[in-house]
């Protein structure tokens, strides 16, 4: 189940998590993972900052894009998806500026499938097709040279 948290709850959960993957857009809307995050920054509710040490080549072109971080970490049975725009810092290199403008909340616990099967496997497939993405992303781009 998802739904859109208040700014102070999604604060908490993020800094529990402590971890997310980074996404960002390019101009034909295709969405890249670009690196795995920790440590994060709140400047207030709705902007945050983290270091990252490689962009894509749009993020090196652009100073600002459309971007997401997907929170979640093995063993917590909730999950956070922020929507925003990333902007690069062109006097600290790889310090990302994000400003979230929506957040969205799944909480593993509240699904309808509580069948055995259901319960064992779903926290771990989400985890799975994520760090899939990433892979496939970095194989891709090894390939491509």
């Amino acid at each position: 189940m998802e739904h859109h948290p208040e700014p102070s709850v999604y604060l908490e959960k993020v800094l529990n998590i402590n971890q997310a993957i980074f996404y960002c857009y390019n101009e034909a809307g295709e969405r890249f993972p670009v690196n795995a995050i920790k440590g994060f920054i709140f400047c207030d509710e709705n902007t945050l900052q983290f270091k990252t040490n490689f962009f894509p080549v749009i993020g090196q072109t652009w100073n600002n894009f459309a971007a997401e971080l997907h929170f979640y970490k093995k063993g917590i049975p909730y999950s956070l998806k922020a929507e925003g725009v990333a902007i690069i810092d062109s006097t600290q290199f790889g310090l990302v500026t994000f400003a979230i403008k929506q957040v969205e909340y799944f909480d593993a616990n509240a699904d309808t499938d509580k069948s055995l099967l259901g319960t064992l496997f779903k926290p771990y497939m989400y985890v799975y097709r994520k760090s899939s993405e990433l892979l496939m992303h970095t194989f891709k781009k090894t390939l491509a040279h």
